[in-house]
C-alpha cells in the first residue's frame, strides 16, 4: 500500500483553506524534492507555507 500525504492550507490573509491527499511521488512530481512547500492562494494571492502529514484516513 502506497503512502497518502494530507497537505493542509489555510490562507491568514483572506481565510480561504484547502485539503489535498497524495502520494509522496505526486509531491516530488508537483513540488520537487524540497522539506517544505509553498503554495500560492488562488483567491489573494498571497505566498503560503503548507502542512504536510501522512495521511492515516485514506482507504485504497
Amino acid at each position: 500500500m502506497t503512502k497518502k500525504y494530507r497537505i493542509k492550507t489555510s490562507c491568514p490573509q483572506c481565510g480561504c483553506s484547502g485539503v489535498s491527499h497524495l502520494s509522496e511521488q505526486e509531491i516530488i512530481k508537483r513540488y520537487g524534492d524540497v522539506p517544505n512547500i509553498e503554495l500560492e492562494c488562488h483567491e489573494c494571492m498571497m505566498i503560503m507555507d503548507a502542512d504536510v502529514e501522512e495521511d492515516m484516513d485514506v482507504d485504497e
